[in-house]
């Protein structure tokens, strides 16, 4: 994954058209970090701290475990 970082990702919600999921994944002396968020739609300030995850070896997997994180904790479909 040739990606500069922090890297931002953003998520939709199916049943929500005010709020997004925002991922975004930080590498920190060769591990990453994940912090995961439910953000305004058109602001992008931040409506709820969801969680961070720290320790990852591997980009993808701190991405993957984001998205984990925002759909099991929001219940993102």
């Amino acid at each position: 994954m040739d990606e500069t970082f922090p890297m931002e990702k953003l998520v939709e919600f199916t049943n929500d058209p005010y709020y997004l999921g925002r991922i975004v994944v930080h590498q920190v002396k060769g591990n990453f970090h994940v912090e995961v968020d439910v953000v305004s739609r058109e602001s992008h300030k931040i409506y709820k701290h969801v969680g961070t995850l720290y320790g990852f070896d591997d980009a993808r997997d701190a991405l993957e475990m984001g998205y984990r994180e925002l759909r099991i904790k929001v219940g993102v479909a």
